[in-house]
């Protein structure tokens, strides 16, 4: 009897995305997001609504890789099922961003932020800055302080790590409205960030535990990949500074 064995990562012929969500990846990832929902009060019938499948075919996907009833969760899904769980968690949040106000007898106030759409819209609001900065940049929009008692409160700046963060989500908005099929966009985003379709959502998310933080050569790559697409150019393979000034010495 001859025994047909699948081997499901070839590491010889097949190379691996730096960033690679395995089966049970995948698994843990649904399992953690439901344990997020449900400790917010969201059960499995309710997320399983919200997503518009059937709770048993959200089960499936939270099942162990070896169970007879595990299913693979398609990555759309797998986006959104995070995203419900990390606007759960936002929504929870018991500690807003706090600006303090100086004089002789300081003063905190909470501070409400608003994100823009890219028509100046208003499609959410929150104390804390940079969730409203990461709502604001998959809208190609802005952030705002629309509620404050003190005139000096004002968008807080970003650190370095959160500014090459905002510039990614920016420049992934910029891909997706350029293709009329998202698929290819988010095709194109993969081969930038050197990442799985499943990956992909982690570089976008202000929410620390499931963040996977985006690099400067990322940025960089994908910055390039933008201005071609504006100058309506095909996109060219990226070059480090690196390996344009040696290109620059070869001509010599």
């Amino acid at each position: 009897m001859e025994l047909d064995i699948e081997i499901e990562d070839d590491f010889v012929t097949r190379p691996r995305a730096l960033y690679h969500l395995t089966n049970h990846d995948l698994g843990t990832a649904c399992r953690e997001a439901e344990h997020m929902l449900a400790s917010y009060g969201i059960d499995r019938d309710a997320a399983a609504a919200a997503l518009g499948i059937s709770p048993i075919t959200l089960k499936s996907y939270s099942r162990g890789v070896a169970t007879v009833s595990h299913r693979r969760v398609p990555a759309l899904t797998l986006d959104r099922i995070r995203d419900l769980a990390v606007e759960a968690y936002w929504r929870a949040a018991a500690w807003p961003y706090r600006q303090e106000i100086g004089g002789e007898e300081r003063a905190h106030l909470t501070p409400v932020y608003t994100a823009h759409d890219d028509t100046g819209l208003v499609r959410d609001r929150h104390p804390h800055p940079l969730r409203m900065r990461e709502v604001a940049d998959k809208l190609g929009g802005s952030v705002r302080v629309t509620w404050a008692i003190h005139p000096s409160v004002t968008v807080p700046p970003l650190d370095a790590a959160a500014a090459l963060r905002s510039r990614w989500r920016t420049g992934a908005w910029q891909i997706r409205t350029a293709f009329d099929d998202q698929e290819d966009a988010d095709a194109l985003l993969c081969e930038i960030a050197d990442c799985d379709r499943y990956s992909l959502w982690n570089f976008s998310t202000e929410y620390r535990p499931w963040m996977t933080q985006v690099t400067t050569s990322q940025v960089e790559r994908l910055e390039d990949a933008v201005a071609d697409l504006d100058r309506g150019d095909e996109i060219r393979p990226w070059e480090s500074a690196v390996q344009r000034a040696m290109a620059d010495l070869e001509d010599f």
